[in-house]
Formats: C-alpha cells, structure tokens, sequence
C-alpha cells in the first residue's frame, strides 16, 4: 500500500528547471575581454614603438660613423696645402676658408639672423635671411644611404699669412727644452727637435642619412 502522502514528488524534484541566470558573469567575461583586448594593443603598439627608438638610434650612429668619410676625405686635401701659400685665402669650391669665421652658424639652429650659415644643402640656404650663405664641400655619397658634407676652417683671425703680425692664428709648437745627455734619464719635456708652428683647422663634417637622419661632427687637427 502507497503512503507516501506525495505521489512522483521524487520525480518532481528530480527534474525541476534550474535557477535563472542573471547575466552577472557574462557581463564580467566581457569587461575582462575588453581589458585584455587593450592591454594586447598597447603591448603591440610598445613594442613597435620600442623598434622604431631602436632603429632611429642606429641610423643616427651610422650616420655620425659616417661622417668620418668627409672628414677622412678633408685631411686629404689639407695635406697639399696645409703650410703652403694655398692656404692663405678662401677656396669655396674646395670647402675652405682661411679664417675661423667664429660667428657661422654651423647646424642652423640657432635663429640668430646676425650670424652667417652653411648652405649645407645647397639651395641658397633655403632663402634665411643671413649675412652670408657659405659653401661647404660637394656632396659625397659614402654608402647605406648616406652622404657627407664638409666645411674646412683655418682656425686664423684673418686671411694672408699666419705668421704676420697683423693676423692672430691658433698654432701648435713644442716647448722648447735641451736633449738629454748620453746614458742619462729625464721625466721631462726634452726634445731634440723643434718644429716650426703650424696652424690648427677645424673640420665640420655633416651627414645626411635615412629618415631624414642629420649628424655633426667636428675634428681639429694640425700637420
């Protein structure tokens, strides 16, 4: 005999429907989809970023080992006039100038309409209004897309002879002391010869490399 008071309340609860979902979860699944979404696109974007500083800074390294080139190519001239005759007045056509011409603005930069700039790219210096536009060395192609261009200054006050008294030149000498003695030992400054002076020049090279990359390097030297 039956009695249980429930008849199929057993297979009732057996297949009672479940809860109702209020969307909670789905809607945390999608706030934190949305976050990992941001955070992959800022990472791409980090790392491209971090590429791009990566590859500016070798172009720029580049283009100032570059610039040895044009200065490489400088000394080379120099050697046949340095000391000589040649030397004493200006040689646009070469990149020289036999004065330190110490107000030039060498890079451009400096906005100062009272000083004279370089036409580094040879278009009149790009119509600035200057006391003077001066003309730096040709162009040379030296590789990887790179190209330099040099400038030469005698690092005197005036053209002419450096050794006049009416011209001031920056000149390296020796100082002057005896030769040491047979068998003898000296920490001094002796020397057995003494030069005569010789005058310094300044060398401003620039190269122009890819994306747009510009880079100055100076070098004074003396024969």
């Amino acid at each position: 005999m039956n009695t249980d008071p429930h008849p199929g309340s057993a297979m009732s609860d057996k297949h009672s429907l479940p809860d109702r979902q209020n969307g909670v979860v789905l809607f945390i699944v999608l706030i934190v989809l949305v976050a990992m979404t941001l955070a992959g696109i800022a990472l791409v974007r980090s790392v491209d970023t971090g590429n791009m500083v990566a590859g500016n800074l070798a172009f720029k390294q580049g283009a100032t080992l570059a610039g040895d080139a044009g200065t490489e190519a400088a000394v080379t001239w120099l050697q046949t006039v340095a000391g000589s005759a040649n030397s004493y007045n200006d040689q646009p056509a070469s990149g020289y100038y036999a004065t330190s011409q110490d107000t030039l603005d060498m890079t451009g930069s400096s906005n100062d309409p009272n000083r004279a700039l370089v036409d580094w790219d040879f278009n009149g210096c790009n119509g600035a209004t200057t006391p003077a536009c001066i003309t730096p060395h040709a162009a040379v192609s030296v590789g990887a897309g790179n190209t330099v261009t040099y400038i030469i200054h005698r690092l005197c006050q005036a053209s002419g002879d450096p050794n006049s008294a009416s011209n001031s030149c920056a000149n390296y000498k020796p100082t002057s002391a005896s030769s040491p003695k047979k068998s003898g030992l000296s920490y001094g400054d002796d020397k057995r010869f003494e030069p005569l002076p010789v005058e310094y020049y300044r060398i401003t090279s620039r190269t122009v490399g890819p994306r747009n990359t510009v880079s100055f390097i100076e070098t004074i030297i003396h024969f």
